[in-house]
């Protein structure tokens, strides 16, 4: 079992720990999987800007991932309401999983 130092500590992680740091990393909305709590970081351009603001979605706002369409759009909660995202929308929207608190 390999061990990594972390870079802001002096303490050794074993890659099964580095795995589940990295799954709570930046990533985009379209790798939302059901249940995941998210929080918005940025959207990549003006045009997803617009379309995501349309939405009431911008940067620092909590969403949570109600469901995913094969092969259709990602439904978020927000809010009290639920909204469908495009694929090509979700992919330019950055965002950062939470942990959930059981």
């Amino acid at each position: 079992m390999p061990i990594h130092t972390d870079q802001t500590s002096t303490v050794a992680v074993t890659d099964e720990e580095l795995l589940a740091k990295r799954a709570w990393a930046e990533c985009s909305l379209a790798d939302a999987r059901r249940g995941d709590r998210l929080t918005v970081l940025g959207i990549d351009d003006d045009m997803a800007r617009v379309q995501a603001l349309r939405f009431g979605v911008s940067e620092g706002v909590c969403v949570s991932c109600v469901t995913r369409i094969p092969a259709g759009p990602i439904v978020m909660a927000y809010g009290r309401q639920e909204i469908a995202f495009g694929r090509g929308l979700a992919r330019r929207i950055r965002v950062r999983r939470e942990e959930v608190s059981s």
